[in-house]
């Protein structure tokens, strides 16, 4: 047994990840609620053909942002897959395999959701290619019904819970020190579950960076044609290159504490506070894609924002007014 005279932090704590969570939980809230009002009543006729399909990314976002600080709120033991919740969903009793299977489901629709905003894109400004409005949607379908059920024949690699938990407890010799509370292992042995979500990813990653490569080669062709107004060019890119930042901005935040789990991962190595902060870093992939939507978009932050919108138009009265004109 481990001595526990050593210093333990807060951080590494259950209660730690349950106040932060519900914290997290009262600012999401509203915010996804305004962003959701804004994006339906305030997205302009030149955005029509893409509003739904930013609603649906803000949708599946802030779904995964409330089902873990609210409804999951995860506790994780990673580099195993085990843990336990401190939820409203645990509080409701409901299984923990239905509550991973849950949020792993929530993470493949969020994914699929920016894939599909960057396939709108595609698929307008390539109109003439036949072969991918033939196929686009069955492609689209594969990956939805991946995101579903992938995750479900994981189940039947669950170890008995009785000797699986004190196998947990002798691997993580440090963990009685600070939680002492009941554990659920999904598997003692993490290679397949690994392998198979890092190729489910590797493919939904592949198919957004070739939809946006392809709709970049697409605007670079078309802008040197006349097939389309030099005004709609513009505006087409500048929505391409605001939806590429809107994407890298939570890409780039959860980056670093993937990086960091898949060194303790290849390394073994344990950190329970490391855990907890960026578990807790990368739930805010939802709140994080909010504000860049909001703020990247120009119609929303002018929605938000109305008094720059105001005094940018007086600025421009008021330069028109002071031209000389010729008569």
């Amino acid at each position: 047994m481990v001595d526990c005279q050593d210093g333990h932090s807060f951080l590494e704590t259950i209660e730690f990840v349950s106040i932060v969570f519900h914290c997290l939980t009262v600012i999401e809230v509203p915010v996804h609620l305004y962003t959701a009002w804004v994006i339906l009543f305030k997205t302009p006729e030149s955005m029509n053909s893409v509003k739904w399909h930013m609603f649906n990314v803000h949708f599946w976002s802030a779904s995964l942002d409330i089902s873990v600080s609210f409804l999951t709120a995860p506790y994780l033991l990673f580099p195993h897959i085990a843990g336990y919740g401190a939820g409203f969903l645990m509080y409701l009793g409901v299984d923990p395999f239905v509550q991973t299977t849950f949020v792993v489901i929530l993470i493949g629709c969020t994914v699929i959701s920016i894939a599909v905003l960057f396939e709108n894109r595609y698929t307008i400004l390539a109109s003439s290619n036949r072969f991918w409005y033939r196929v686009r949607k069955s492609i689209v379908g594969v990956f939805y019904v991946v995101a579903w059920t992938y995750f479900i024949p994981f189940q039947y690699l669950m170890p008995n819970q009785a000797e699986a938990a004190p196998i947990i407890f002798e691997k993580l010799p440090t963990l009685h020190c600070f939680y002492t509370g009941p554990i659920f292992v999904i598997a003692l042995d993490v290679t397949i579950i690994v392998w198979a979500t890092a190729t489910k990813m590797f493919f939904e990653f592949l198919f957004i960076l070739a939809l946006g490569v392809l709709t970049f080669i697409s605007i670079t062709s078309q802008n040197k044609s006349v097939s389309l107004s030099r005004k709609t060019l513009a505006l087409q890119k500048r929505f391409f290159m605001s939806i590429i930042i809107q994407t890298a901005i939570p890409t780039t935040i959860i980056a670093i504490p993937l990086l960091c789990c898949a060194i303790s991962l290849l390394q073994g190595h344990y950190s329970q506070a490391m855990n907890n902060v960026c578990f807790l870093i990368i739930s805010n992939h939802g709140l994080v894609t909010t504000f860049a939507i909001l703020l990247i978009h120009k119609p929303y932050r002018d929605a938000i924002f109305p008094c720059l919108r105001r005094e940018r138009k007086i600025t421009t009265d008021i330069i028109s007014t002071a031209l000389p004109t010729v008569d």
